[in-house]
């Protein structure tokens, strides 16, 4: 057993291992408990260092059932979501993350894909990403009322009241909200370029302002 956990230990140190922090954590500890030899593994211990084990080898394996059931869309949708959590405020699956990075060419196992891409918050931003931007480039957009909590307060300050043309409705996300789409738009009075989400712009309408007659009494 302790040949076995240590070798476990090892595969956990590869990049983009697909062993968990957690159960790298519990093998370390099963690892200094052998050492001390003061009491044996419980079975819980035991059934979980098999579990390790077993999820480890189908790994190398292949599971030719799941890879016959992979698409482009799948493949898609497995790296929309991995991008959504890797531009995270806190980076959940960090384990499935660095595997993703390190097997840019490999599919991932049936539970990496369902763990990370069929949940609420990820399927929100996918179901997104995947419908039609509601301003195409080449469209006039503003900010909208509210928009400061999406922007920097410089960049709302340069923004706020202008025409904003829009380059590229990009194909990220930050937060899985309605009408998160980020997109890349230009000032139209200067160089300055900015990222807003889409729930903070919409079409451009010119202000109204009143024409002031050259017969009306102009006060002082």
């Amino acid at each position: 057993m302790k040949e076995r956990v240590e070798n476990l230990i090892k595969k956990a140190q590869e990049p983009g291992s697909m062993i968990s922090s957690w159960e790298a954590d519990f093998l370390e500890s099963v690892q200094r408990q052998l050492a001390t030899n003061r009491r044996g593994l419980t079975s819980k211990q035991i059934d979980v260092v098999h579990r390790v084990e077993a999820k480890v080898k189908k790994m190398a394996n292949g599971d030719p059932s799941w890879e016959a059931q992979w698409t482009d869309e799948k493949a898609r949708d497995f790296k929309t979501a991995c991008d959504y959590y890797n531009g995270a405020p806190v980076r959940y699956y960090s384990h499935i993350l660095d595997w993703a990075i390190a097997n840019a060419d490999k599919i991932p196992p049936a539970n990496f894909y369902q763990k990370v891409v069929e949940n609420k918050y990820a399927q929100k931003i996918i179901n997104a990403l995947k419908s039609e931007p509601k301003y195409p480039a080449g469209s006039v957009v503003m900010l909208r009322t509210g928009s400061r909590r999406g922007l920097s307060y410089m960049d709302y300050a340069k923004a706020t009241g202008q025409a904003l043309f829009v380059i590229e409705p990009t194909n990220r996300a930050v937060n899985a909200a309605n009408g998160c789409r980020i997109y890349s738009l230009l000032s139209s009075v200067s160089a300055d370029m900015f990222e807003v989400e889409e729930r903070y712009i919409k079409k451009f309408k010119p202000s109204k302002t009143k024409k002031v007659n050259e017969d009306d009494d102009i006060p002082f």
